[in-house]
């Protein structure tokens, strides 16, 4: 049997009339991963496999991370959250069986938690947004599964509070910098400057057109791509220490905690706060939006899907023309 263990699960890898076929088997043990295997080769003989909504959650979330996790730059948060999805929705709850009301409850147990109770934005990435959402969507697209139920899902979203938008003074920027080494100076600089998140900036040498002056970001947090211009310099830069790496290796050469350590212990330096990294976002969205006005720039540059959510930026604009008119309105008395 052509079976072998690879991290948690074993896999299989076979050929059959000159294709390939490899995977995970979902399975902890040789002798239950080998009962796949045979199931596989089975399949490949006859052309006949099972509906994807038959699959458990435990071999789909399997397979799932096994064909996404290699263009992840966050795995170990997928690992994490994928741990968090089993053991709220349960391990044999077959694909079909997860409606609704079986993700609302999921939400349920995930906030009674023993110790400190997660806030509704983290429950709603961890079962939701990061997880079940574009899993159920991978095995209805591209596993073929034909009985998934149709699923409310802003009927199970718990509220969020409204996010603050932070903007940066030159002060702060500058107190941050200061205390960075020149790489994580740079990443910085690409949040502040780009809109990037955090888990952006991994991306590959390959990714990086010195002479377009582009950078493309691939799986982003919604699953999609996004190429964005680069100023003149940051794509001097980004070119030259993208010529010392292989395709696939990332430009910066840090390990995700790594860079995350370093920008985090500056920030706090500095007196910016535990979210300072995820406000470098805000700060580039504030930014162009007061600079432009323009709200579909702004879009652009986050690779928002919709409007509506570059809209929360909205107020800096509106507060710079409640102050415009208010001046206006004193100078006419």
């Amino acid at each position: 049997m052509s079976v072998y263990p690879k991290g948690r699960y074993w896999h299989y890898d076979f050929v059959y009339k000159g294709r390939r076929y490899h995977g995970s088997t979902g399975q902890e043990t040789r002798r239950s991963a080998e009962a796949v295997e045979r199931a596989r080769r089975l399949e490949a003989a006859t052309g006949t496999g099972q509906d994807a909504g038959d699959l458990t959650l435990e071999i789909a979330v399997s397979r799932y991370y096994d064909e996404v996790n290699h263009t992840l730059n966050a795995a170990v948060d997928l690992q994490r959250r994928i741990d968090v999805v089993l053991d709220c929705v349960g391990k044999g709850k077959l694909l079909r069986e997860i409606d609704t009301a079986a993700i609302a409850d999921a939400i349920r147990r995930r906030r009674k938690y023993p110790g400190r109770t997660p806030a509704p934005a983290t429950i709603n990435r961890d079962l939701i947004d990061h997880t079940l959402r574009p899993l159920l969507n991978r095995a209805r697209k591209v596993w073929g599964a034909k009985s998934l139920p149709a699923i409310d899902w802003r009927a199970v979203r718990l509220k969020e509070p409204k996010g603050i938008v932070r903007e940066y003074s030159e002060a702060e920027i500058n107190a941050w910098r200061d205390g960075l080494e020149p790489v994580p100076r740079l990443a910085l600089d690409l949040m502040l400057t780009y809109g990037l998140r955090f888990g952006e900036l991994f991306f590959t040498a390959a990714d990086v057109d010195g002479v377009g002056a582009r950078l493309t970001l691939r799986n982003r947090k919604a699953g999609d791509t996004l190429t964005i211009p680069l100023m003149p310099e940051h794509a001097r830069t980004l070119a030259a220490m993208a010529s010392t790496r292989q395709a696939d290796e990332t430009v910066f050469g840090y390990s995700y905690w790594g860079l995350m350590s370093r920008l985090r212990t500056t920030a706090a330096k500095a007196g910016l706060g535990a979210r300072a990294i995820h406000g470098a976002r805000h700060h580039a969205a504030t930014t162009l939006l007061r600079s432009t006005g323009n709200l579909k720039l702004t879009q652009r540059m986050l690779g928002h899907a919709s409007i509506q959510s570059t809209m929360r930026y909205a107020h800096a604009t509106e507060n710079d023309l409640r102050d415009a008119l208010t001046t206006m309105h004193k100078a006419r008395k």
